[in-house]
């Protein structure tokens, strides 16, 4: 979706994160640089959880993805409609009633009602050719997608090299793919990261958690008691957490937001953009994108802040690169409507 071209109508809308892109796959490289110095990345899990009494069928719904120049969404109706940058076909979403989505670097995956996962746009490692079968539950990376089987296994998909399509045997309840890693919750509430740990983002604590969320190089997960944890890459105050009760996380780029057990949202790290920036109110879902972040309202209206464009920058690292983000994407700037 293009310029002004607006989305109206219901929606239970989705999150995740994307990939900035300039033209052809030559923008991989290109995304990846801009990564490390406008912070546009994003993770999974600004999510909605319906839990039975038995962990192991722990159902995760992402409600809302931000990616990082394009956003999914999924209608009231199960319906996927997404909006943005569309290099990859990512925001053509197919037809047909969805439970969840995950939207990433430039390939977007979802969950149908009977359990399959499609997936559409960039398929350069084979990230948007998901097995067959169910799952409960699917994570977008950046080239890889990994998730959740009915019977709690783990399975990836898409680029391995570093380890990140290649999970560990044993059940979990959940599961969230980053950027060249990911990371999971056992059914004993344990952690467990495979991949790339160029920031420690693979080397969790130990302890029992809830949820988890994982980012470029840091991840978050909630405790048991409701504290929120983070660990790997912490140059911007990303892995720096807030004290005090949380009821669901998101690690973005290099910011990260959660929501408190009271319905507001705080958040932390890099905040050039504004990213980190959170309105006042009550939320019950956000997700932390790349230089933006979105919440849905109780009343389902979605909100963002931060900056849907891309901003250059030179003073955070020791180099500098062309931005290559259009204004006119509009990934940060919602429909009007309501959203799950």
């Amino acid at each position: 979706m293009k310029g002004n071209d607006p989305l109206t109508g219901t929606f239970i809308l989705a999150k995740r994160w994307h990939r900035a892109a300039g033209a052809g796959h030559q923008a991989i490289a290109a995304w990846a640089t801009l990564l490390l110095l406008a912070g546009l990345v994003a993770c999974l899990m600004a999510t909605a959880c319906s839990e039975g009494s038995d962990p192991e069928n722990t159902i995760r719904e992402i409600t809302i993805s931000a990616g990082s120049l394009h956003t999914c969404g999924i209608r009231t109706d199960g319906s996927v409609d997404c909006w943005g940058y569309d290099l990859f076909g990512e925001t053509g979403a197919p037809s047909g009633e969805f439970r969840s989505v995950s939207a990433s670097t430039g390939h977007v995956c979802a969950v149908r009602t009977d359990g399959s996962v499609e997936c559409w746009g960039d398929d350069e490692y084979g990230q948007a050719q998901p097995p067959g079968g169910k799952f409960r539950a699917v994570s977008v990376g950046s080239f890889h997608t990994c998730g959740v089987r009915p019977d709690a296994r783990v399975e990836c998909w898409g680029r391995d090299a570093f380890g990140q399509s290649s999970p560990p045997g044993g059940k979990f309840r959940t599961v969230s793919a980053g950027w060249h890693y990911a990371c999971g919750v056992r059914t004993d509430g344990s952690v467990e990261c495979w991949g790339t740990n160029m920031g420690g983002q693979s080397r969790p604590p130990g302890g029992r958690f809830q949820d988890i969320s994982a980012g470029w190089n840091h991840a978050c997960g909630i405790r048991t008691d409701g504290s929120v944890e983070c660990w790997g890459e912490n140059v911007w105050g990303q892995s720096r957490a807030p004290g005090g009760e949380f009821r669901s996380i998101s690690a973005g780029g290099f910011h990260t937001c959660g929501i408190r057990s009271d319905g507001s949202v705080e958040c932390w790290g890099k905040n050039e953009s504004g990213q980190s920036r959170a309105p006042g109110g009550e939320f019950r879902a956000v997700s932390a994108g790349g230089g933006h972040t979105c919440g849905v309202r109780p009343d389902g209206s979605v909100e963002c802040w931060g900056n849907h464009t891309c901003e250059l920058r030179t003073n955070d690292l020791l180099f500098s690169v062309e931005c290559l983000i259009y204004n006119e994407d509009e990934e940060a700037r919602p429909p009007s409507g309501k959203f799950r």
